[in-house]
């Protein structure tokens, strides 16, 4: 029995690539954990609960195990080169042997199958110089499985340092247009407190006062800021800019439309 998998089934068929010459960073791993983490779970498994496919490949077991409906994952045995039968086994006795074997043979196949998949994809898109600490000299990375080489590079180069944090701030303040959806700038702000939560938190007064001044240097919203500098302080979270702006944008916008005569 062969397994193979349908790597043209994967959300990514390729992951995105570090280039060359840079080295491996908090974001640019990120990416390559969320593409992972996808491509693991379109291949489907019972084990680990059932509801995850093969996450649990490029997960750490702490991380799997808190998700909802979820138990620890193992990794499948090979069940050995033949069934056993025992002694003097009935005729639905061997069939159902060979079932049970077929079945356990075929989990394992799609178990190194789907691990030596997703390993490839990572050594694809990750230069070696970050990589090669692992490397054995005489069968290259064969023994070395994607959880481990995530854990590597996760504790070598994903570290989030001061000058990741500033660039963080740079992003959440970058200029939004008005020709974007404004979920555009929802969007980077959030995106911005995401990445700063376990660092250096961005609170919520900090993601409204942000997006404030890029909705105020768009221009366009002068009499939806007029608004909403009319709301008391615990009206004015995040959430409520969004419901805010987004009905102001949606008229913004339904103004600007060209009528359709006839």
């Amino acid at each position: 029995m062969t397994s193979f998998v349908p790597i043209d089934h994967f959300t990514k068929t390729t992951l995105t690539a570090i280039p060359p010459d840079e080295k491996p960073n908090y974001n640019s791993l990120k990416i390559i954990h969320q593409e992972l983490n996808a491509n693991a779970m379109t291949i489907p498994s019972a084990l680990g609960g059932g509801h995850y496919g093969h996450l649990a490949l490029v997960l750490q077991p702490i991380t799997y195990n808190d998700l909802p409906n979820t138990i620890p994952w193992e990794n499948p045995e090979h069940p050995g080169p033949a069934p056993d039968h025992g002694v003097a086994p009935t005729g639905p006795q061997i069939t159902e042997n060979n079932r049970v074997y077929a079945a356990r043979e075929q989990r394992f196949l799609t178990y190194r199958a789907t691990e030596t998949t997703l390993q490839k994809q990572l050594l694809e898109a990750v230069p070696d110089t970050f990589t090669k600490a692992l490397k054995n000299e005489l069968y290259g990375y064969a023994q070395v499985t994607v959880r481990a080489l995530l854990e590597h590079l996760d504790t070598k180069y994903g570290k989030v340092d001061a000058d990741d944090l500033v660039d963080n701030i740079k992003r959440m303040d970058a200029n939004w247009s008005p020709d974007q959806p404004i979920e555009d700038l929802f969007n980077q702000v959030k995106d911005a407190q995401k990445f700063a939560a376990d660092h250096d938190p961005i609170t919520d007064k900090m993601a409204v006062r942000a997006a404030i001044a890029n909705l105020t240097n768009s221009g366009v919203f002068t009499d939806a800021m007029k608004d909403w500098r009319k709301k008391e302080e615990e009206d004015q979270a995040f959430t409520d800019l969004e419901k805010h702006f987004t009905s102001a944008d949606k008229e913004r916008r339904r103004i600007l439309t060209p009528k359709q005569g006839w």
